[in-house]
């Protein structure tokens, strides 16, 4: 499992499970809700639900966006393309984690899907309009960035039918009823109503947000890489193994896309009615992802916003387009299967390194081990609530989320660089004088090494090698606690 939030949430099955109700906290349920109930039907512990919960998602993914493919692009060959891909595109970080906006990335596929259905004048029946109306009244509480862009896919296709411009005929835009937006807009209202209730006053919730608002995600994004001070080959290396997956497939868009302005008389080809539209997608997915990056009131974790990216929807289709048009269109011979594979391959290849988390990547491993819960339990049955807990890094607060006690809080301080050490000092109590008389101190592995072994976190130096050292010999302090990936320190 993962931390952090991972952690929160996997905390929210238990919730649910044992009390038959979502906490105080969660804004959005939809997914905890889910895990419950696969806790609860299949009689697994939550923490194995965890588990489960992204391999059934990732299934979701590549079966919407190959049912979302074929209503596109109805060829059996580009349909096989397409499966193959949406393994290779998708593969990323997020898959092994079971938060929400990951989670419901994925089920988006599946949606368009029937969103195109329901707006496709041939195949606008009861069971595809009752499953629409269904689905997108629980949209809402999923997670703000995927309502957001349905609200953009909503009203590029209201637009559309608004402006009657001849000119677009050729996209083949279905044709939307602004009902299907009323549908969206009442229920994204009820998940303020909701929220109101659930967080108190909306408006004082809504000021405190925007005061803490600081600079638009792309913007923070850059000020990090600054501070870390990247050489050329090391951004090239960045980019490639993290953005390849997505780079490498535009490469071969934008050559298909060439080739196809060139020879517009394909677009009469039954295979490709639909490709204009589906650039046309293209292209609004990638404002809905411009906006999240450079809007200075949407803001998130920088590595959430660059890792989820909605052109994923679009792209893989176009991507086994272009894969056909350049390739296959002509022969099949056995030259043009081993090229594909290999491009396949090294696609795959980049994915590959860009999901595993290592030092290449700049990123540490999130994996929460036995070893850290089974401490850490050890460490809550044996503190005093009022005690002061020292952490260099980590959200330890978070294990009491995993534990199903979310009201326990622990009175943390996070240590200045270095622990406050300098030359002259060797008691970590003086250094630190707002430290109380007893306090503990809570050193995971992650945090030990990670301004050791990933170079980005290196370069900046907050702690080294020597201050963990200095940490383990530091007279005033006693090690009451000693695992393979935690250590918990006593202040004399």
């Amino acid at each position: 499992m993962g931390r952090a939030d991972d952690m929160s949430y996997i905390g929210e099955y238990l919730q649910i499970a044992n009390s038959g109700h979502f906490a105080n906290w969660d804004i959005y349920p939809a997914t905890h809700i889910i895990g419950a109930s696969v806790s609860i039907i299949s009689g697994l512990e939550t923490n194995f639900t965890s588990f489960i919960i992204p391999i059934l998602f990732s299934f979701i993914f590549i079966m919407g966006i190959y049912l979302f493919s074929r209503e596109m692009l109805p060829y059996p060959c580009i349909k096989s393309l397409v499966i193959v891909s949406s393994f290779i595109l998708y593969l990323g970080i997020y898959n092994f984690l079971n938060v929400p906006h990951a989670l419901f990335f994925a089920f988006i596929p599946l949606y368009l899907f029937v969103m195109y259905c329901y707006f496709n004048s041939k195949k606008h029946n009861v069971p595809f309009s009752v499953i629409f109306v269904l689905v997108t009244l629980l949209i809402s509480y999923t997670h703000p960035f995927i309502v957001f862009f349905l609200i953009v896919t909503f009203l590029f296709h209201l637009v559309s039918k608004i402006l009657s411009i001849t000119q677009l005929e050729i996209l083949k835009i279905p044709s939307v009823n602004s009902v299907s937006f009323l549908i969206l807009a009442v229920s994204f209202f009820s998940w303020l109503v909701y929220n109101e209730k659930l967080v108190g006053d909306l408006r004082i919730s809504y000021i405190s947000f925007i005061n803490k608002v600081t600079e638009p995600v792309f913007f923070e994004t850059a000020d990090k890489l600054t501070k870390v001070n990247f050489g050329f080959l090391e951004y090239i290396q960045l980019f490639s193994l993290f953005y390849g997956r997505y780079i490498f497939p535009t490469i071969f868009i934008m050559a298909s896309f060439i080739f196809i302005y060139h020879n517009r008389n394909l677009l009469k080809n039954n295979i490709f009615i639909n490709y204009p539209y589906l650039v046309t997608l293209y292209i609004i997915f990638l404002f809905v992802q411009l906006v999240l990056l450079v809007n200075p009131l949407i803001s998130h974790q920088p590595d959430r916003i660059m890792n989820l990216n909605f052109i994923l929807y679009a792209q893989i289709p176009l991507f086994a387009l272009s894969i056909y048009v350049l390739f296959l269109r002509n022969s099949k011979s056995i030259y043009s299967i081993s090229l594909i594979c290999l491009i396949l391959v090294s696609i795959w290849t980049f994915s590959l390194f860009g999901c595993l988390d290592s030092p290449r990547v700049y990123r540490t491993n999130a994996a929460l081990t036995y070893n850290e819960v089974e401490g850490m339990n050890w460490f809550y049955n044996l503190k005093d609530d009022n005690a002061i807990v020292g952490v260099p890094l980590s959200q330890i607060n978070r294990f009491h989320d995993l534990f199903g006690e979310k009201d326990a809080k622990d009175s943390l301080k996070h240590f200045p660089d270095h622990f406050g050490y300098s030359n002259n000092s060797s008691n970590i109590r003086e250094v630190n004088v707002e430290l109380d008389n007893h306090f503990y101190i809570v050193l995971l592995t992650i945090d030990e090494l990670l301004y050791q072994e990933i170079p980005s976190y290196a370069k900046i130096g907050r702690y080294y090698k020597s201050d963990f050292i200095r940490l383990r010999d530091d007279t005033s302090t006693n090690k009451i606690y000693d695992s393979m990936n935690i250590e918990i320190f006593s202040h004399i």
